[in-house]
């Protein structure tokens, strides 16, 4: 396996890996990457006593109000919109990829025997006539019910789609024809953009971005290290001093 399809095959056991989480997260509390913290936040230590207490009195009185159910407008929200529209959009392009995949290299299963309107009038013809049509019954009806057959109805699910988009990746024998290279990309892009959502909105994959503050000790860039359940992790490119949440 080249290495090109060995991360393909890890981005595609990641999200189904992951499918049962994605949809637990959906009444869960939200946790986002990057975290919604500024330098504000992570220099928390330079405020003074009282700054800090006026900034929780604030942040915890926002809260409040965002939770009033007596504001005009409000409604209960039960589900998380970014879990909610990740899970949307990763299922619809894994199974519309399926599709695609599908329809171009996987074999159609073969008809049942077509009924027949007479029989010869020999018993032995018959007898052998009567055998092949079983048989191709059987065998129409076993290629119709391979579980490694994709299915363009019935259950389809993003998991489904990316465990079948697995096993095409990894070379699986099938009712299907070696993908070629056009189709090989394809799934290694879509299987890395979608990999790249779930680790995201679940914070299970390790994070990096660009705060918009500067440092505020000598104006540098500053960029955010985290995801993956650690603790975020600021650090000026310029200076390297570094901040983190917590004490």
């Amino acid at each position: 396996m080249t290495t090109t399809a060995t991360h393909t095959s890890r981005h595609l056991w990641t999200i189904a890996h992951h499918w049962h989480d994605l949809e637990t997260a959906l009444a869960t509390q939200q946790n986002t990457w990057p975290p919604v913290m500024g330098i504000a936040t992570l220099t928390d230590r330079n405020q003074t006593a009282e700054e800090a207490e006026a900034a929780r009195y604030r942040a915890e009185a926002l809260r409040l109000l965002e939770r009033d159910p007596d504001q005009p407008g409000w409604t209960a929200a039960p589900l998380r919109l970014t879990v909610l529209e990740t899970l949307q959009t990763v299922e619809a392009a894994l199974i519309e990829l399926a599709d695609q995949i599908a329809a171009a290299s996987q074999h159609s299963p073969i008809t049942p025997a077509p009924p027949r309107r007479a029989y010869p009038a020999d018993p032995r013809a018959r007898r052998t006539m009567e055998a092949d049509d079983a048989r191709r019954n059987l065998l129409a009806l076993r290629q119709s019910k391979d579980p490694r057959r994709w299915r363009y109805d019935g259950q389809r699910s993003g998991r489904r789609a990316a465990l079948w988009l697995l096993a095409r990746a990894q070379g699986v024998r099938g009712p299907w024809r070696p993908l070629n290279e056009n189709e090989q990309a394809c799934i290694s892009t879509v299987a890395r953009t979608a990999a790249g959502l779930v680790e995201r909105v679940l914070d299970v994959g390790d994070g990096r971005a660009r705060l918009a503050e500067a440092c505020p000790l000598c104006g540098g860039k500053l960029h955010l290290h985290g995801g993956g359940g650690a603790t975020p992790l600021a650090r000026c490119t310029s200076c390297g001093r570094t901040w983190s949440e917590g004490p």
